[in-house]
């Protein structure tokens, strides 16, 4: 589990500057050995998902519009881990002519944090933000500990690590129609496990 009582050094003025917003019950800001400090606080702890938006087409469609633009996912082929809420599914389904998503695995969700993850203020995503900010080893055992739900997705974010992971289109192309459902031989919409095969190609 996340230790709540870990505390990190944080220059204030980058905390700032990165835009990160500090609400009560998420984040409690206060001071570790004489330093500002940050404590990161436990999220609710929900399933991961991962989605991708593999389709760029425009839409007259306000709610699908803003959908996007809420699940942070404006531009093709970019992916978001999400946490699997009510609220969550539903703008999933909503956008399900743009998205896939699905169970992410370990194993693919440390590739996409070792080669596409970001951190604000450009810092360098390597084991050692792991250690510092959670306590694991490597980045392999924090992906281990997110998709078992010891640690949320919010407190990657708080953490400093960009929402928003930008793939590349996959690596011979679609094999599937882009434009039907999973369900009906397509990429789109609900697929499970299998969207683990294609964000390897993407990523």
């Amino acid at each position: 589990m996340l230790d709540t009582n870990l505390w990190v050094h944080v220059d204030p003025y980058l905390f700032r500057a990165c835009g990160v917003r500090c609400f009560g019950a998420d984040l409690q800001c206060g001071y570790a050995a004489g330093l500002g400090g940050l404590r990161l606080a436990e999220s609710a702890k929900q399933p991961v998902i991962l989605a991708v938006r593999i389709r760029g087409t425009a839409t007259d469609n306000p709610d699908i519009r803003k959908t996007m633009e809420t699940l942070k996912m404006e531009s093709t082929f970019r992916a978001r881990l999400l946490e699997s809420s009510p609220s969550t599914l539903g703008m999933l389904r909503t956008a399900k002519n743009l998205v896939a998503w699905g169970q992410v695995n370990p194993e693919v969700l440390e590739n996409l944090l070792r080669k596409r993850g970001e951190r604000e203020g450009n810092k360098e995503f390597d084991d050692e933000f792991a250690k510092v900010f959670f306590r694991k080893e490597n980045i392999a055992e924090l992906a281990r500990s997110v998709v078992a739900g010891e640690i949320g997705v919010k407190d990657l974010w708080l953490a400093g690590v960009k929402p928003r992971f930008r793939l590349h289109p996959p690596r011979g192309g679609f094999k599937r129609s882009t434009r039907r459902a999973a369900t009906d031989g397509g990429e789109l919409g609900y697929r499970g496990e299998d969207i683990n095969r294609l964000v390897k190609r993407m990523i």
